[in-house]
């Protein structure tokens, strides 16, 4: 991602995705992800916890990723139709 996609990507994540913590659907998958967490852990030694901790930090960074490449897809395309609607 270039410098200049970066910070388009920034700003909307900032600025436009306020909404976000009030939709219910991302409420749920929150607190569903959150209660299994504690439940796989309680199964775990103290020392096996980091392990879980490490592969759910993985998981978020892929997660990451993917929004950034689709943030990038979607501004790909919004470019390819602003050319189409101004031919």
């Amino acid at each position: 991602m270039d410098e200049l996609t970066r910070c388009l990507y920034e700003f909307v994540c900032e600025k436009r995705l306020g909404s976000l913590s009030e939709d219910q659907e991302y409420i749920d998958a929150v607190l569903g992800a959150e209660r299994q967490e504690k439940r796989v852990a309680s199964y775990l030694s103290k020392e096996q916890q980091p392990e879980l901790r490490a592969l759910m930090d993985a998981a978020a960074a892929q997660g990451d990723i993917t929004s950034e490449h689709l943030f990038c897809a979607a501004l790909s395309l919004a470019r390819e139709l602003n050319k189409l609607v101004r031919a």
